[in-house]
């Protein structure tokens, strides 16, 4: 029997995930993606290559700011993850940053022009707190002006991707996901857990499965809003994000997976 996580240990969820993540996310556009958030945030007043890029993974969410130029410091709750984004940057004769942090008290690092926070890392926040102790830490790291641009899953998102079984064949992988729950019982505030099943290909041919439990939280956009407030920031765009990716004029919650704010720390 596979032990059951804290609701709350996210990085235990990453340890075995990390070394297949890229293959389980490789249909997604990240160039296209953070060109989409670039845009947006000098829409609203960017200025400045300062990045600090909170829940970045394997670095995937940050590469593509190297190449445009960015000064980038990167940091997951994963160590795992984390030291895959280094190989990564070690690989592409990058230079940047990244270290082990957890976003609900995050240090204060330097005056940052933007900072992004994107894809799944939101929703991990489990509870109000939680979310407005991660919101402060991005205040905390902009200066004066700096944009910080972060995104949640919507109600479509989990009621495709957490509720039934859904299968991703990659290169060498098999991904089973498997959600605790069904679309009906998936209701705005919900705490909602996937199981997602890994087999991968080993070098003697035979097949490896490993395990692990995802739990979010869908935040519905009235609490965002508040908790961006009690954070100190001001929102000053709000979009969705549809297949694509592409960005729609407002995040609805049954026709787009993600809403995406845009933040500004007041001068």
């Amino acid at each position: 029997m596979p032990t059951l996580l804290r609701p709350d240990n996210a990085a235990d969820s990453y340890a075995d995930l990390a070394a297949v993540y890229d293959a389980f996310t490789e249909g997604h556009d990240h160039e296209r993606w953070l060109g989409l958030v670039e845009d947006l945030a000098v829409e609203n007043g960017l200025a400045g290559r300062r990045l600090l890029d909170v829940g970045c993974g394997t670095g995937s969410s940050f590469l593509p700011m190297l190449a445009r130029g960015y000064e980038v410091v990167g940091c997951d709750l994963s160590p795992d993850m984390a030291a895959r984004a280094r190989e990564k940057v070690q690989f592409h004769g990058a230079r940047a940053e990244v270290f082990v942090a957890d976003m609900r008290a995050l240090p204060e690092l330097g005056a940052f022009d933007l900072v992004t926070c994107l894809d799944e890392a939101m929703n991990y926040m489990l509870t109000g707190d939680q979310m407005r102790a991660a919101l402060e830490g991005f205040a905390r790291n902009l200066r004066p002006g700096g944009i910080a641009v972060f995104d949640s899953n919507n109600l479509r998102a989990y009621r495709l991707w957490y509720a039934g079984t859904n299968a991703h064949d990659g290169e060498g992988t098999f991904f089973c996901i498997r959600g605790d729950a069904s679309s009906s019982e998936i209701e705005p505030g919900a705490l909602a857990s996937v199981w997602i099943e890994v087999f991968s290909e080993r070098e003697d041919g035979l097949w490896e499965r490993t395990r692990s439990r995802h739990v979010q939280r869908h935040h519905p956009r009235s609490d965002v809003e508040r908790a961006i407030a009690e954070a100190g920031l001001e929102l000053v765009a709000v979009r969705g994000l549809a297949p694509g990716p592409r960005l729609t004029p407002d995040g609805d919650e049954e026709a787009d997976t993600k809403t995406v704010y845009v933040t500004r720390k007041p001068t």
